[in-house]
């Protein structure tokens, strides 16, 4: 491992500064969201999916997926069937170079989640996201989405973020009403950080 990469249980990811990175970082200037970075949310959400596994080959919907921390990893360690969703069609690149690195596939969509239709989400068994719930507005959306993945028979869904007021306000609404728990999560490597994860489940 340099200073530039980092290892993710077993799963190779770049840094900023790697020249790779920097690369598509010139070809590609002016993101339109925040998929600038790996954000460390999911560094503890891919902790979090190594010791609570999903079943192999499972279809699985990666929302906000930027550089595809989540999605490569599932892919790799657990031969999901991933789709990555990102509003930031920039972010593809940087996706696609993880999945070069580390010898797996991931289909990228570059979409709003507010767009998927209720067919569209059936077809997968978990969804999982990462740093998604930083704006108040984003808070009804968001549980609207909860709900209707619910409905369509999603097993499973898991948001990670730091704990910034609107993922509380989430959380207090999926806690309330959706039998929902958070979960607070500590890792040490490859970075030492501490985030939380809403855990969502079908009874």
């Amino acid at each position: 491992m340099t200073a530039s990469e980092i290892f993710i249980h077993r799963i190779k990811f770049l840094r900023s500064n790697h020249p790779r990175i920097r690369r598509i970082k010139r070809l590609n200037p002016n993101h339109t969201a925040h998929g600038n970075k790996i954000w460390l949310s999911s560094l503890v959400l891919t902790n979090y999916l190594s010791s609570n596994p999903i079943a192999q080959g499972s279809n699985v919907l990666d929302i906000g997926c930027g550089w595809g921390i989540s999605s490569v990893f599932l892919a790799k360690t657990y031969a999901a069937k991933v789709t990555a969703l990102d509003i930031d069609a920039k972010v593809e690149p940087y996706l696609a170079l993880h999945c070069e690195i580390n010898d797996t596939d991931v289909d990228f969509h570059c979409a709003d989640f507010q767009d998927l239709k209720d067919n569209e989400i059936a077809k997968f068994s978990n969804i999982v996201a990462a740093d998604i719930c930083f704006w108040d507005e984003q808070v009804s959306p968001l549980y609207q989405f909860i709900n209707l993945a619910l409905d369509a028979g999603v097993e499973r869904l898991l948001i990670a973020d730091p704990g910034r007021p609107p993922f509380w306000t989430l959380c207090d609404h999926c806690c309330q009403n959706l039998g929902a728990e958070v979960l607070t999560r500590r890792i040490n490597e490859p970075i030492t950080t501490e985030k939380f994860i809403l855990k969502i489940e079908q009874s």
